[in-house]
């Protein structure tokens, strides 16, 4: 076997066992009327500045959220503008504001709600407002999500960066009051680890294979 020729296969078993790294990542799922629709973070949301600050001058509208393969969800509580409660659960986990202070900003500061294992695909997360400790203004999922657009009653504005997920609940803005600040979420994707296929395994070894022949044959010369 020629040296050229044991580069080429070394070379190849490389490439891809490094494509089976690829890592999965937030996505989009947007199947329900209307469509999606990402618009400039409205002036009157109490953290734009600080948003902009991190690269955050947009989000999406009329859009579920999902990840494009297996892994774990992490959720931070990051600050609300609202006189209402306002309660974010996922899956197992859950976190409300209280109904006071009415303005509390944790940028510098958030607190970690927890962590669950997800398989891909749509999350299961939602937002609750309450006007009263009895008194339900309503809820909505982030399946339900999908189909909610620009001034809806309640919805969740989102915003995609690398591996986050920034979410803004409005809890009953509707109009003017559409800033989306009621309760801002950020969700930190980290994708499992990946287990390369047997058709690459194969090729690992025949790599290392041709590595130890040309060994051999150095140590005969």
């Amino acid at each position: 076997m020629s040296k050229s020729v044991l580069c080429k296969i070394i070379g190849t078993a490389v490439l891809l066992g490094a494509a089976t790294a690829a890592q999965a990542s937030f996505i989009e799922i947007d199947e329900v009327r209307p469509y999606d629709r990402t618009i400039d973070i409205v002036p009157s949301n109490n953290f734009r500045g600080t948003l902009a600050g991190l690269g955050i001058t947009s989000y999406t509208l009329g859009a579920s959220l999902g990840t494009a393969g297996a892994g774990s969800v992490t959720y931070y509580y990051y600050g609300k503008e609202a006189g209402y409660r306002n309660d974010f659960w996922a899956e197992g986990l859950s976190y409300s504001t209280g109904f006071n202070p009415t303005y509390q900003d944790r940028f510098g500061n958030p607190y970690e709600i927890g962590t669950v294992d997800v398989d891909g695909g749509l999350l299961d997360f939602g937002f609750c407002a309450l006007s009263g400790p009895y008194s339900l203004v309503g809820c909505l999922s982030n399946a339900q999500n999908d189909g909610r657009g620009l001034y809806s009653w309640q919805s969740i504005a989102m915003s995609i960066i690398g591996n986050s997920a920034w979410l803004f609940w409005d809890d009953s803005g509707a109009g003017p009051d559409d800033n989306h600040d009621d309760m801002i979420i950020r969700a930190v994707f980290t994708p499992a680890t990946t287990v390369p296929e047997p058709a690459t395994l194969a090729l690992f070894g025949l790599g290392l294979l041709g590595i130890g022949l040309a060994r051999t044959r150095r140590n005969k010369a």
